[in-house]
């Protein structure tokens, strides 16, 4: 994996925070995409510190708002020569919540699928 470009969305906590740990050992060049700055900071440094590899990228997004996602892709294209791998781990988990988001879109349903 040393250099391969992986995006790794919901990167700040459980399975994408350990995914992008994992990769980080392996020598890839780690995107995290966080929904908080402050969050995805600390998870950043947590994770350089413990891998020692400094090629992690921190992008901040809210997926489940689509002018947010189109904002995002835009930044990637622009920033990065490819991309390797796509790790889509962010969504939400509200078993018993129904939100929606300013659009009118279920939070949940928007944040799983409409930034695929």
């Amino acid at each position: 994996m040393k250099n391969k470009v992986c995006i790794i969305t919901g990167a700040n906590a459980g399975v994408g925070k350990e995914s992008a740990l994992g990769l980080a050992k392996l020598g890839a060049h780690v995107v995290m995409v966080c929904r908080s700055k402050e969050r995805g900071e600390l998870a950043k440094a947590e994770i350089a510190k413990e891998s020692g590899n400094d090629q992690i990228d921190l992008f901040i997004s809210d997926l489940s708002e689509m002018e947010q996602v189109r904002t995002l892709a835009a930044a990637l294209l622009s920033s990065l020569k490819s991309i390797d791998v796509l790790v889509h781990n962010a969504g939400l988990a509200a078993r018993f919540l129904r939100r929606l988001t300013p659009r009118c879109g279920q939070l949940q349903v928007r944040s799983s699928t409409a930034s695929s």
